[in-house]
């Protein structure tokens, strides 16, 4: 028995899902992802300084969960159009829960004066999306292996 993954002709519903998610994460990535807070918005303008800022202007904890989604968009399409890759829905799960966990991380950790924007919020629900679509993914392939 050799280790090779078995190559689907056609891609399935849920890895159109993965791959939009990993899409949809980009173009959410340039949405106002964290803002000033009210209180302080006055203050901001007037001395000249942004009051939101996208995925891209913040840390590792912001900009790296989006890279994670996108990698996986990179993996599916590679999967059905290229080489395979072996475990691929393992791989995907994995990425996409690590990528809702840093995403939770920075929310929680946003610094006094600091508030989340609409960016973080679709990224979010872009990243639970890939999650569950990488479950049912991942369940679907453990159940083809038993049947087969």
């Amino acid at each position: 028995m050799t280790d090779t993954p078995a190559i689907q002709n056609r891609a399935t519903w849920l890895d159109w899902v993965g791959v939009g998610a990993g899409i949809a994460a980009l173009l959410a990535s340039f949405l106002p992802w964290y803002r000033v807070a009210e209180s302080l918005v006055g203050q901001a303008e007037a001395a000249g300084q942004q009051t939101w800022i996208t995925v891209w202007e913040g840390n590792f904890l912001a900009w790296f969960p989006i890279v994670l989604l996108m990698a996986v968009s990179v993996l599916l399409v590679w999967q059905r159009f290229g080489k395979p890759v072996q475990m691929v829905t393992s791989l995907w799960l994995t990425l996409a829960l690590l990528a809702v966990v840093m995403i939770l991380l920075r929310w929680i950790t946003l610094p006094e004066g600091i508030r989340s924007g609409f960016g973080l919020y679709l990224g979010l629900i872009v990243a639970v999306c890939s999650v569950v679509a990488g479950f049912l993914a991942f369940r679907g392939q453990e159940r083809a292996n038993q049947a087969g």
